[in-house]
Order: structure tokens, then sequence, then C-alpha cells
């Protein structure tokens, strides 16, 4: 008796520490961020596009509500002056779009950005676990011509 009850908390113990490793490897970066990776549905400027750090981290601050300059700048950490050379980048391409509404100029993202919002989920990562989440959330990615 006394066997299978240390049998049984052997077991168990194995157990807890197999789930512990699962979630230390989901929750770990892979530093996925430094890699870069050519987005097959895409067309190539939006593939330059996105194997930029900067770019990705704009889009991603986009992604609920507008914002304005110093806030993303703030937000992702760089200099105002950068984030507006990236933002205008950005706007260009069209990925972003922006409104005056006082002194302050408000960005948002368009279609285009969302569907970029999308493919930077499921290609650049933040960690194991979010590129599990999304890759079921989103499932196959397919760049609609109708967005250009």
């Amino acid at each position: 008796m006394l066997e299978k009850i240390l049998m049984l908390i052997g077991l168990i113990a194995v157990d807890i520490t197999m789930i512990i490793g699962l979630i230390i490897y989901l929750f770990k970066s892979k530093k996925f961020s430094g890699r870069y990776v050519d987005v097959k549905e895409a067309p190539l400027y939006i593939n330059n596009t996105l194997k930029d750090k900067t770019k990705r981290d704009i889009i991603r601050v986009l992604k609920k509500e507008k914002k304005y300059l110093t806030l993303i700048a703030k937000e992702i950490g760089e200099s105002v002056a950068k984030t507006k050379y990236h933002l205008e980048e950005l706007e260009k391409i069209g990925i972003i779009g922006s409104m005056k509404l006082t002194r302050e100029k408000f960005f948002l993202l368009t279609k285009k950005g969302e569907w970029c919002l999308k493919a930077i989920y499921l290609y650049y990562p933040k960690n194991n676990f979010e590129k599990i989440i999304n890759s079921l959330k989103i499932g196959k990615l397919k760049w609609d011509k109708k967005i250009l």
C-alpha cells in the first residue's frame, strides 16, 4: 500500500514538472522580433516594411485606437523624431492613415494596416504562446488585392 502511494506521488511530481516545463516553454521569448521572415502572401514592399522592428511596434500600438505621435513614441520606447520618420513611411505605403483633429495629428490603422497586424501576429510573435494562439485565431492569411 505504501509503495503504491509513493509511486503515485512520484508520478504526480513528474506530471507537475512536465507541466511547469511546458508553461516555461510557452512564455519564453524566442527573440522572434530579431529575425526576418518573408510573408509569402504579401507584396515585396509590405515584406520590406514588416522586417523593420520599429514599424512592427508602431502597427501593434495602433491596433486598438488612434493615437498621436508623442504617445506612440513613448509606448514603443523610441525618440519622437525616429517615430515620426517611421510613421511617415507607413503613411506613404498606406498601412496607416492620419487625421488632424486639433493641433496634434492622430494616426490610425487602415484596412491594409489591419492585414499587416495579422501578418505580424503570425510571422513575428512575441513568444511561443502568442504564436500558437494567433495561428489558431487567424488561420490562413491571404493577401486581398482589393486592399491595394
